[in-house]
C-alpha cells in the first residue's frame, strides 16, 4: 500500500511539473497574445497570466520589488532544497525514492506562484524591428526549450523528475547511484540544460522592461546556482567531475579554457 501511494504521489508531482513547463513556455513568449491563439482559441483561456500580460501592474517599483520578490523565492527554494545536505535531511523524515518528487512538486509551486502574482511591465525596451529579427527571436526562444527538454532526456529525464526512484521502489529494488556521463551537448558545455533556459528567457522579438527584469534576475539566479551544483558534484564525482570541468566550458560552446588546465597544456 506505501509503495502505490509513493508511486501515486510521484506521478501527480510529475503531471504539475509538465503542466508547469508548459505553462512557463506559454508565460515566457506570451504565447496567448500571439497568432496561436487563431489555431488555438482556448490558449488565451489557458494562459490568463503572462510576463508582459495578464495582471494590473501598479506602481512600477512596487511591480519589480514584487517581481523580484517571486523570482528571490523560487531561486532560494530550488538551490536549497537542491543541495545534498537538504536532500540527506530530507531522506531521513520521508521515503527515499519520494524525496525528488517532493522537490519537483515544491519547485512547481514556485513557480506557480510567480506565474500568478507577477507585475507585467509591458514598457518596451528593444523590439526586433525586421521581420528576419522578430523569427530570429522566435526561432532561439524555441531552440532554448528544446534545448532543456532534450539536455533533460540526456542525463534521464525520468530520474531527474523522480519517476524513476519510485518505479524501482515499487518493484521492490534499490535505485543506483546517479553515473557520470557526458552524453552529446554535455561534451560542448557543463550546462547545457541552463544554457537553453538562458537562450529561452533572453530571445524574444520585443523586449520589455518586465521581461528584462526576468532575464537579468533569472541569470542571476542559473550562474549562482551552477557554483553550488558543480561545488555538489565535485563531491559526489571527485576528480572524474574536475577533468570535465577543466576540459569543457561552462555555458559558451568552444569557449576560453579555464586557466587550470591552460597551466597543464
Amino acid at each position: 500500500m506505501r509503495r502505490a501511494v509513493i508511486l501515486l504521489f510521484g506521478i501527480i508531482a510529475y503531471g504539475i511539473f509538465l503542466l508547469t513547463f508548459l505553462y512557463l513556455i506559454a508565460f515566457v513568449g506570451n504565447l496567448q497574445l500571439t497568432w496561436l491563439t487563431e489555431a488555438f482559441p482556448l490558449l488565451a483561456a489557458l494562459v490568463p497570466h503572462s510576463i508582459d500580460a495578464g495582471r494590473p501592474t501598479g506602481g512600477l517599483i512596487t511591480a519589480m520589488v514584487i517581481n523580484l520578490v517571486l523570482i528571490l523565492v523560487f531561486g532560494m527554494q530550488h538551490s536549497f532544497m537542491a543541495r545534498s545536505g537538504f536532500k540527506a535531511w530530507l531522506k531521513r523524515h520521508l521515503p527515499a525514492s519520494a524525496e525528488r518528487s517532493v522537490f519537483v512538486l515544491i519547485a512547481s509551486l514556485a513557480l506557480i506562484l510567480l506565474f500568478w502574482q507577477w507585475r507585467p511591465i509591458a514598457v518596451p525596451a528593444w523590439t526586433a524591428q525586421s521581420s528576419w529579427g522578430q523569427a530570429l527571436g522566435w526561432i532561439v526562444f524555441a531552440a532554448g526549450f528544446g534545448l532543456v527538454l532534450v539536455s533533460t532526456f540526456l542525463i534521464n529525464h525520468f530520474e531527474l523528475f523522480g519517476l524513476t526512484q519510485i518505479w524501482v521502489q515499487l518493484r521492490g529494488r534499490e535505485s543506483r547511484p546517479p553515473q557520470f556521463a557526458t552524453p552529446l551537448f554535455y561534451r560542448l558545455v557543463r550546462h547545457p540544460l541552463y544554457l537553453g533556459f538562458l537562450l529561452a528567457f533572453w530571445a524574444t522579438p520585443t523586449m520589455t522592461v518586465g521581461h528584462l527584469l526576468f532575464a537579468i534576475a533569472m541569470s542571476g539566479y542559473i550562474l549562482i546556482a551552477i557554483r553550488f551544483e558543480e561545488r555538489d558534484l565535485v563531491r559526489f564525482h571527485g576528480q572524474l567531475y574536475e577533468r570535465y570541468r577543466a576540459r569543457v566550458p561552462m555555458l559558451i560552446p568552444f569557449g576560453i579554457k579555464r586557466r587550470d588546465q591552460q597551466a597543464t597544456e
